[in-house]
């Protein structure tokens, strides 16, 4: 019997058959694992946002800037939102920061979608880690969503009236290609050049926003200011007639004074420069004024008492023959000191002295206090005169020396009498308001002479 060889064997070939499909299976299953990675042992993290978009398929790539970092596993809806499963490659895991952003972006218009990690502006300085959750995501406008908001724009406009705005856009580029590129080009210049001021123009419109809430606060003020300022204008319209004689009034006015300065302006101007001299000295003296003044308050009592009843009433002293005052000595020049003089001498600068407590308030028998002998001899003077000594210097043996017996009987009352009868007489007014000091000034005039009285007057 002849040997039939192996491979004609039906055995044989059915058992090559079965073991050339055992191998394309392991091929195909190492093929598929390969695909899942089932040999790789991923590092688990999870991302959630709020919606997964359309076309995120399961085993969607995730990308750190456009490199394949892992794939999404699964993608689970919950009360929160959407989590996926991301395994990321352990190789992956050295160079993904931490606090990245994930972005689901497509890859083209209508195309799938993929995971884009974005790194944080500001690094942390930390990897990511197995177990981390990815909650900033942002999630671009859908197609869709696109599309069914322009569904009912669509809907509201007419076809033909779309065709006619289509129509007109077309003729209005057409034949501009070139015109438009160049406007392009430029605009894109443009941009470049005020890129860089965007954060300043995003700050000053956080400004602007921070600017406009002052205002809003300030609103109801400015309301009740401007309602304020109708009732002001309502009152100005009311009383035009008024204002505008005012204003007439006023312009007669401007005129007269226009003619007034017209014709005495450089006297003004004279008056002005005269009154400068006189108005420094008193800017020297200034600070002698208050206490004058209030001098002259303290005094006033004494002066109201000078003038009380409408008459003028006289108080005489007796001043010792010592202490009156006498003339200017032959060796005396008596003479105004010049300014520059007085200036150069610290006691014959302003000063209040005793005032406003003046020795007169007082003190019946003081005067007023002698200034400092250079003050004197400023004046050209060697002595004060008894001008301005106290009158309580002399003695009592002086003022009695000064009453002479021959005086007695002099200015009686019987005396006053008789001369106020004779003054009312010649005054034409009663004897009782005859003052008393008319026996004085007229008495030495009448005394040792005859008077003779009409019966008819």
């Amino acid at each position: 019997m002849a040997r039939t060889p192996f491979l004609e064997k039906t055995g044989s070939i059915r058992a090559l058959g079965v073991g050339f499909i055992a191998v394309l299976l392991f091929f195909l299953w190492i093929t598929y694992a390969v695909f899942n990675k089932n040999f790789v042992d991923p590092v688990p993290i999870t991302l959630t946002t709020s919606t997964a978009g359309l076309e995120l398929p399961r085993n969607a790539d995730v990308k750190l800037r456009g490199m394949i970092v892992g794939e999404v596993r699964s993608v689970k809806v919950t009360a929160d939102g959407v989590k996926m499963n991301i395994a990321m490659e352990p190789s992956a895991m050295k160079v993904v920061p931490s606090g990245v952003t994930a972005q689901i972006v497509p890859k083209t218009l209508f195309g799938e979608k993929y995971i884009s990690l974005m790194p944080p502006t500001i690094p942390t300085g930390q990897l990511l880690q197995a177990g981390d959750n990815i909650s900033k995501t942002v999630v671009p406008i859908e197609v869709e969503t696109l599309l069914n908001d322009l569904y009912p724009l669509l809907e509201a406009v007419p076809p033909s009236e779309i065709s006619y705005t289509l129509t007109a856009i077309s003729i209005a580029l057409s034949g501009r290609g070139e015109q438009l590129g160049s406007t392009l080009v430029a605009a894109n210049s443009y941009f470049e050049k005020i890129n860089p001021d965007v954060p300043k123009l995003v700050d000053d419109l956080v400004k602007l926003g921070e600017v406009s809430d002052v205002y809003a606060n300030a609103m109801p003020e400015l309301g009740r200011l401007l309602k304020n300022t109708v009732v002001t204008g309502n009152t100005v319209v009311a009383k035009r007639a008024q204002l505008q004689a005012f204003y007439q009034e006023g312009t007669k006015l401007s005129d007269t004074l226009s003619a007034f300065l017209k014709v005495n302006g450089d006297n003004l101007i004279t008056l002005s420069q005269e009154s400068r001299p006189v108005l420094q000295v008193l800017s020297d003296y200034s600070e002698v004024f208050p206490c004058v003044l209030r001098g002259v308050t303290d005094i006033t009592p004494k002066l109201n008492s000078s003038f009380r009843n409408e008459r003028l009433n006289i108080n005489l002293s007796i001043i010792a023959p010592d202490d009156q005052p006498t003339g200017y000595a032959v060796n005396e020049n008596a003479d105004i000191a010049s300014k520059a003089k007085i200036d150069a001498e610290p006691l014959a600068q302003p000063d209040c002295h005793t005032l406003p407590n003046s020795p007169f308030t007082h003190d019946e028998g003081n005067r007023a206090p002698s200034p400092p002998f250079k003050v004197y001899e400023l004046l050209g003077l060697k002595t004060d005169h008894n001008k301005f000594r106290s009158a309580a210097a002399a003695g009592d043996d002086a003022l009695i020396n000064l009453v002479q017996p021959s005086v007695d009987g002099v200015d009686t009352q019987s005396q006053q009498s008789d001369l106020k009868a004779l003054l009312g007489a010649s005054l034409g007014m009663a004897q009782s308001d005859v003052p008393d000091l008319a026996s004085l000034l007229v008495g030495p005039i009448f005394r040792g002479a005859e008077v003779s009285v009409s019966e008819a007057r």
